[in-house]
């Protein structure tokens, strides 16, 4: 069930846009679609405003009567559709998405309906203009990131994109390859940054102009003064922007991102790319934002923070970031749904190069919080809840769930099964599902085959399901007889999820003994033999597990 007190428009998304959805793992979209963009960025008023000359090939065996489009730059700016035209110059209806719940008409400012004077028969071409303005656009220091981020981490798309249209399904959450002109006139002189192919700019009118054929999205920055520093890693070609306060870090910084290619070429035999472009900003609300062949990094190096923790969080950032690359650009995750594979994986070997270094990974650990702090707070965990749904809670699904519980996921399977299974699996997925989408059963089959074990209960309790761990002490007796310590620790199961744990006997000697318990039994008496007096007894001391309750996985011995 979801959360007591959630808004009124998420139970009936599920109803009313329940036809917009659809199977999953679908072939190629039965609509092809090209753009053509041509934008004036104003930046004294942080507003674009644009004209969309799309055209749209019907490759199905439906006739189409209407079209939907995302407006994902609603997520944090304000986009408003002004118009539609035909080819021939007709003014088409369109509107927000509106359903009824209640007696109550609502609409949905992610989702505009454009109905179609004539059918669009199967084989048909279709061209539309479309004519918006985007305000209230994000900006870092007056510069500009229109990022077609599918996790509406930058922007999202920042112009009207059509939804994809599969087997008598529109898939609101499916990003298909489509090629793009763009044509953006600024009147600020500003710097122009594309990961994908060089930008153009017409000295007579200020115009940049940029191309690309069969991309999933397309990315723009616009700022007025950052410095570039350029490497190759072997076959990768590298850029890294930055802005003037940072010079003292350009070094350090390649050297890391080299350091990290390399880890990752060992692990899976492969560079992510061709090309990468890290672009360095001095403030964000996230840390890391990773786009196609692109990277936009917070400063970690702010004014009196302490230098190697600045450090170590760079690395963090980056090795997130390229993982990204891996894990949502070569292999992806379907949409519909929040890509905790995806996100988990490379959260996880982000955690793996870290230990290498011999270092905390502070990132991990605080996306975990943030999973085990909506768990407190009784959210629906499930990963199986669309995302049609979850975008539209109070909930930031994509930290709470993708990054926090898609990490923590992890974070158990490497203790259940160890760290070798799961980079066998991570080089058996790139290998096979290089440029697809990756489904959870495709990743439970293939986990399940490498690991040689039925994981279906794993599976249930923390995919299918929204249970939790809490486990605890109740009482500890200790007892002693000719120089032996027995120990008797009384346990207990409050939550609903069930797994392994481990229980840590601390002795007056130094000395730490572990023991494993299976977790199933609602309370339960276990009695150990040691040779010296215990200090304390804890639970699960290496904190993997995720128990949304620490408080009561400690007991000091009053005796001692």
């Amino acid at each position: 069930m979801l959360k007591h007190g959630f808004s009124l428009v998420a139970l009936p998304l599920l109803l009313g846009l329940f036809a917009l959805m659809g199977p999953f793992g679908l072939a190629a979209a039965e609509a092809r679609a090209s753009y053509q963009l041509n934008l004036e960025l104003n930046t004294d008023s942080a507003s674009l405003q644009g004209e969309e000359f799309l055209t749209l090939t019907n490759d199905g065996k439906d006739t189409l009567k209407e079209l939907f489009f995302r407006l994902d730059a609603n997520t944090q700016a304000r986009m408003q559709v002004r118009e539609v035209l035909s080819a021939d110059k007709l003014v088409l209806p369109g509107r927000l998405y509106r359903y009824t719940y209640l007696g109550r008409e609502i609409e949905d400012p992610l989702l505009y309906q454009v109905f179609l004077s004539q059918p669009l028969e199967p084989g048909q071409e279709l061209k539309l203009t479309i004519r918006y303005v985007l305000e209230r656009l994000p900006q870092i220091s007056r510069s500009y990131y229109l990022i077609d981020d599918p996790n509406r981490l930058g922007l999202g798309s920042w112009y009207p994109r059509l939804v994809t249209y599969q087997q008598g399904k529109w898939h609101p959450e499916v990003s298909e390859l489509s090629d793009y002109s763009v044509s953006a006139r600024v009147l600020d002189k500003l710097f122009a940054i594309s990961p994908l192919a060089p930008v153009s700019l017409s000295s007579s009118d200020h115009t940049y102009r940029y191309s690309a054929e069969r991309q999933s999205g397309l990315d723009l920055i616009f700022t007025p003064d950052l410095l570039l520093r350029t490497a190759d890693v072997d076959d990768v070609q590298l850029r890294y922007y930055y802005p003037g306060k940072m010079q003292k870090w350009s070094t350090e910084a390649l050297q890391i991102t080299e350091e990290i290619l390399r880890f990752f070429k060992q692990r899976y035999g492969v560079f992510p790319g061709k090309r990468l472009t890290i672009v360095a900003t001095e403030d964000g609300k996230y840390p890391v934002i990773s786009s196609q062949q692109l990277l936009i990094l917070r400063n970690s190096f702010a004014e009196g923070k302490d230098e190697a923790r600045s450090r170590q969080q760079l690395t963090e950032w980056l090795v997130y970031g390229i993982a990204q690359q891996y894990w949502g650009q070569r292999v992806r995750q379907n949409q519909e749904f929040v890509p905790w594979v995806t996100q988990g994986l490379a959260l996880y070997t982000g955690q793996v190069y870290m230990q290498q270094k011999r270092k905390s990974y502070l990132l991990g650990d605080q996306t975990s919080e943030n999973y085990l702090r909506s768990a407190r707070q009784g959210w629906n965990t499930s990963l199986q809840t669309p995302r049609l749904i979850l975008d539209r809670l109070p909930l930031n699904s994509f930290s709470a769930l993708a990054q926090g519980k898609g990490y923590t996921i992890f974070r158990m399977l490497d203790v259940l099964l160890g760290k070798k299974v799961l980079e066998n699996l991570e080089v058996q997925l790139q290998k096979r599902y290089l440029q697809k989408d990756l489904t959870v059963q495709d990743f439970q089959t293939e986990l399940e085959k490498i690991a040689g074990k039925d994981l279906q209960w794993f599976f249930r309790q923390w995919v299918q399901e929204s249970h939790v761990i809490d486990y605890a002490i109740q009482s500890l007796q200790v007892s002693e007889r000719e120089g032996k310590y027995t120990v008797t620790v009384t346990v207990q199961r409050l939550g609903e999820a069930v797994m392994p744990v481990s229980i840590a006997l601390v002795l007056k000697s130094g000395e730490v003994v572990f023991h494993l318990w299976d977790g199933n039994s609602r309370s339960e008496r276990l009695s150990f033999e040691v040779g010296s007096e215990v200090k304390e007894v804890r639970l699960d001391p290496s904190g993997v597990t995720p128990d949304v309750d620490r408080s009561n996985n400690r007991f000091v011995n009053q005796g001692h």
